[in-house]
């Protein structure tokens, strides 16, 4: 008879280390898919922020306890900067004195901080077919570059104007890139008829 045997030393050490190849191949690749995700959520979070001032606007959210706070616009401000941390901050707030832009003396509803590294890289504004972009980095990125999106009832057309500045036409579009860690973007499009989008 042939005496059964087990595993040599050899043959133990080659399994384990196929092992562990198999799981660090795992792992890295579970990091990966992990960060995709989180940073497509933030996408559409901030998606959301603009929803959430589309409909408190539209259905004419309650600022205060008077009969005539029904009033107000509702917008979103968002920030280009490389410094500080105005790139990564979204600010939902009441257009009190309807000058469809943010100022000190509007109320702020909300503040959506930006987190796990990723920024507000660029801004997009599609006025009269050209489109001018303020980028979070390059020689013009030390002042705040700011875009406004603001709705008020009964009009459901989203009011685009960068920087504050009212006295031009209202843009048809804002594209909102993200910048995550590894360097991939997401872009929020805002279409001038209230439509929200993500897209890669």
């Amino acid at each position: 008879m042939i005496p059964s045997r087990g595993f040599t030393l050899i043959e133990l050490i080659v399994s384990l280390g196929i092992f562990a190849i198999m799981t660090a191949l795992v792992v890295a690749k579970y990091g990966n898919f992990n960060q995709t995700v989180l940073f497509t959520n933030l996408a559409y979070d901030t998606a959301l922020v603009i929803r959430t001032a589309q409909t408190y606007g539209l259905s004419v959210r309650r600022e205060g306890t008077g009969i005539g706070d029904f009033q107000h616009a509702y917008g979103v401000q968002v920030t280009t900067r490389s410094s500080g941390s105005e790139n990564k901050e979204i600010i939902l707030y009441s257009d009190s004195n309807d000058s469809k832009k943010y100022e000190p003396s509007d109320t702020v509803v909300s503040r959506y901080n930006i987190k796990r590294g990723a920024y507000i890289s660029e801004t997009c504004t599609l006025t009269s077919g050209t489109e001018t972009c303020w980028e979070s980095s390059g020689p013009s990125a030390s002042v705040n570059h700011n875009v406004n999106i603001t709705f008020k009832r009964p009009d459901p057309n989203a009011v685009i104007y960068r920087g504050g500045n009212t006295t031009v036409p209202s843009a048809s579009r804002l594209r909102i890139e993200l910048t995550g860690t590894d360097g991939s973007t997401r872009n929020v499009i805002v279409m001038s008829n209230g439509q929200i989008s993500v897209e890669n």
